[in-house]
């Protein structure tokens, strides 16, 4: 006779709790399919939280508006060519879109023809549309996608009327009484860069549009403290300079500033409301070819990926490259034309 054989069973507390959460985003989809119990466990937004932190695989997200309207994926962490990305995304918007900003697989997403916003989640195909009486002000002010303390998604906007937060828990708008700077003057004064969520504050780079064509432009970085909603002034560590843009580097907010010919940079560190010169490199080519990139990954093996300027193309980085070529790790001002972003794939919803 054969010898009984033992099947040993995971508990189901451990499956639920360390197993499924370790899955890709749309393995959670077929899952769902076993039973009830697991269908309404796999659906709840405690489990979309549970299984966030384990999701650390990036994809890069194009938009191709050359003939109708299609999203294009790649893995960040694969060899890349421009031959290399064959996943398509199906859109549930209709006509030209921009892209926003992009948080914890939930990409934010302006729509032209409705003069709506949307946050969208590509993998589960999940939308919500919501509406901005600033639609004009959209490219002419900043915004940012973050998340609070109380887990909730939050889109701030920064016109001259003022400064507004959109929670995807309430649905609804609301204005920042006292934002502690005078934003009306900022906004008309100053363009705006992207922005930049670190450990809670959103970061802008701005830079005076009365000096854009002189060789020292003023300049100053805005942080904004997304549980006290405050608004803050941090001096740049220099005046001059072609081109500066923030990054995250190894955990810290850094600012390359490229100087007027193109030729030299200077990399520094944030450490408080200071800075500290962390690199200098030098060029013999001017490195104004290399300025604009418009997002930036830190790759697994410590390479970038940096989505090149015109939104349909992207260049793998060496780190080595970065410090013996001069390589700029750069952002672009104009989300009008953002086509491209860096996510990973998600549970978390758009929907209130």
């Amino acid at each position: 006779m054969p010898r009984n054989r033992i099947h040993p069973q995971l508990p189901y507390e451990i499956i639920q709790s360390e197993v499924l959460p370790r899955l890709p985003a749309k393995s959670i989809g077929r899952f769902r399919c076993v039973c009830k119990a697991w269908n309404s466990f796999l659906s709840t937004p405690d489990f979309a939280r549970m299984h966030l932190p384990y999701q650390t695989n990036h994809k890069l997200l194009l938009l191709d508006h050359h003939a109708s309207p299609t999203f294009r994926t790649l893995d960040c962490e694969q060899p890349m060519s421009q031959d290399s990305i064959t996943t398509t995304l199906p859109i549930p918007f209709e006509g030209h879109m921009s892209i926003l900003a992009s948080l914890d697989g939930l990409v934010c997403v302006a729509l032209r023809e409705t003069r709506e916003l949307a946050f969208w989640n590509p993998v589960t195909g999940a939308y919500n549309k919501f509406h901005t009486s600033f639609y004009n002000d959209m490219f002419n002010g900043a915004f940012a996608l973050y998340i609070d303390s109380s887990n909730d998604y939050k889109l701030v906007h920064i016109v001259s009327e003022g400064a507004f937060i959109y929670s995807r828990r309430l649905d609804s708008w609301r204005k920042i009484n006292h934002p502690s700077l005078d934003i009306s003057e900022l906004i008309s004064n100053y363009d705006w860069s992207l922005a930049t969520f670190f450990e809670g504050k959103v970061y802008f780079r701005l830079l005076n549009r009365s000096l854009l064509t002189t060789v020292t432009s003023e300049r100053c970085i805005i942080s904004f403290d997304v549980e006290s909603e405050k608004f803050k002034e941090i001096l740049c560590p220099c005046s001059e300079g072609y081109g500066a843009s923030l990054v995250v580097l190894n955990d810290c907010i850094h600012l390359g500033v490229v100087d007027d010919d193109g030729l030299k940079c200077d990399l520094w560190r944030m450490d408080g409301d200071g800075w500290i010169k962390v690199a200098a490199f030098s060029h013999s080519h001017k490195f104004s070819e290399w300025l604009i990139w418009r997002d930036i990954h830190i790759k697994k093996n410590g390479n970038l990926l940096a989505i090149w300027e015109d939104n349909d193309s992207f260049k793998n980085v060496d780190m080595e490259d970065l410090l013996t070529d001069f390589y700029y790790v750069g952002r672009g001002n104009w989300p009008h034309e953002n086509l491209g972003a860096i996510y990973i794939e998600t549970l978390v919803s758009p929907n209130p």
